[in-house]
């Protein structure tokens, strides 16, 4: 019997051909359906990024159109737990426009949304989360469960917040209280230096350089809603003889206003051509309105009679030297105004000192005197003094640095709930 071995290869090629094939139709099933389970990834985020901005929108809506803002912030129930639920309802509305069906705002359903509130950040988050299947064409060979995304947004809403966080009085200087020319916020004079709603700021030094006068911070119990007593803080404390009431030092932080936290510039230039530039204001008027521009020193004697009501004053080039000892009334226009202004006049400001300008202002009042509206000169060092326990000053005080006080009293009211305030902002936040 002959035995006739064969040693042909012929075939393999065959063999590595379909094992080949089968890697590459593994790597195209692969690609199709992970390409298919990105794309209706990014859709899903898509939505649920639309529907979480929809409800932020109108959250922020709401909170601004009731007047909320950070000094007026209170979680649920009242005017957020209105917003809240009405932002629940505008997210679901925009996730079914997108053909996702939100059916429930707890969370016991994988489509859901829900608002909540942070009474210490004072926010609202708006939370969506939405989450599909995938149909697969081939990698359901290898994994026996659907295709699955789940995906979710959070929009973040903030109220309204006043100028430099609420307070009063604010020194944009950053030195400290031993570096050579260092000002920042100074409290002096023998008399009782009071501030009635917010709070006292600096972003360097605060020092007392009284001899016998004290610091007492008041609330404002009658406000709507009430403000509680501010705080007086800075970066570097010295309070100097002063006797601080209360008794504690006020406290060090870490916060620093920036550029954009107090930053105001309006457009105003045009508005002083329109309106016509003034070497001064005049002496006994009748009652004046709207914008005046002061092309140099403004300078107001003792003994003037100046009043004005819906006015600012605006000073971009020379410095402010106001000496009471006559009868100054002089109003800002309202913050929120309900009318149309005076031509030109800037909501809430009464005297506006462009950064640009670094003149000092001063303000000396007494008894016959008010000044209601914020002092805006963050580039200048600002002096307000009284001789009066009245509250001669009704506003805000923003400078480069600020020196407050009297020897007989000193009285400052900020009532942050109607003063300027940075408007209502929301951001994707997650």
């Amino acid at each position: 019997m002959n035995v006739k071995n064969i040693n042909s290869e012929k075939g393999q090629a065959i063999v590595y051909l379909v094992i080949g094939l089968v890697v590459f139709l593994g790597f195209v099933a692969l690609a199709i359906d992970g390409g298919m389970v990105l794309a209706d990834r990014r859709h899903e985020q898509n939505a649920a990024d639309a529907a979480s901005l929809a409800g932020g929108g109108k959250a922020a809506l709401d909170i601004e159109d009731a007047g909320i803002t950070t000094t007026s912030w209170s979680c649920p129930p009242g005017g957020v737990g209105f917003a809240m639920h009405n932002a629940e309802l505008a997210a679901i509305a925009r996730a079914l426009a997108n053909n996702f069906t939100i059916k429930n705002t707890s969370g016991l359903q994988h489509n859901y949304v829900y608002a909540t509130c942070s009474g210490a950040g004072k926010y609202i988050d708006v939370t969506v989360e939405i989450s599909a299947t995938t149909p697969s064409n081939f990698l359901q060979l290898i994994f026996p469960s659907a295709l699955h995304n789940e995906v979710e947004a959070v929009t973040r809403i903030y109220p309204r917040e006043p100028y430099g966080f609420g307070n009063a009085i604010i020194a944009l200087n950053k030195e400290i209280c031993s570096d050579p020319g260092s000002q920042g916020t100074i409290m002096f004079g023998n008399g009782e230096t009071i501030v009635q709603g917010g709070g006292i700021f600096s972003n360097g030094c605060v020092r007392g350089n009284g001899n016998s006068g004290s610091v007492t911070m008041l609330p404002i119990p009658d406000a709507e809603p009430p403000v509680p007593a501010g705080g007086v803080y800075g970066h570097d404390l010295r309070p100097g003889n002063l006797d601080w009431n209360p008794d504690e030092y006020p406290a060090l932080t870490s916060d620093t206003l920036e550029y954009d936290d107090y930053h105001i510039e309006p457009p105003i230039e045009g508005k002083c051509d329109i309106n016509g530039w003034q070497s001064s204001l005049p002496e006994y008027p009748p009652i004046i309105h709207g914008l005046w521009c002061i092309t140099g020193n403004l300078s107001v004697n003792a003994q003037d009679v100046i009043s004005g009501t819906e006015v600012t004053i605006y000073v971009p080039y020379g410095k402010i030297t106001i000496n009471g000892g006559g009868d100054l009334q002089l109003s800002a226009p309202p913050a929120k105004p309900d009318t149309p202004l005076p031509s030109g006049a800037l909501p809430g400001i009464l005297f506006y000192v462009p950064d640009s300008n670094h003149n000092t202002v001063t303000i000396n009042g007494t008894s016959g005197d008010l000044f209601s509206g914020m002092i805006y000169a963050p580039g200048s060092l600002i002096k307000v003094t009284g001789t009066s326990e009245n509250e001669i000053f009704k506003g805000q005080v923003i400078g480069w640095d600020v020196e407050v006080g009297g020897n007989t009293g000193f009285n400052i009211l900020y009532n942050p709930n109607e003063g300027l305030t940075n408007p209502t902002k929301m951001e994707l936040y997650r």
